[in-house]
């Protein structure tokens, strides 16, 4: 692990897991725009969702939030 000089950014992850449980409700909660909106606001940078089972496919998101 690198000291990243000049580099003021730093990553924030929030990390989301539900198992193997089926939680769609949290799971399309927190894959919402104002839930990722609100999330940046307060410094966060990734948002991590793990999920085993569930009908709602979170958005595939590559960069930060």
């Amino acid at each position: 692990m690198g000291n990243d000089e000049g580099c003021d950014k730093q990553k924030r992850v929030v990390f989301v897991t539900v198992g193997t449980t089926c939680f769609d409700a949290l799971v399309r909660a927190v894959d919402s725009n104002i839930v990722k909106q609100a999330l940046f606001a307060k410094g966060y940078t990734h948002l991590l969702i793990q999920m085993g089972r569930g009908s709602y496919l979170p958005t595939k998101v590559l960069s930060p939030l």
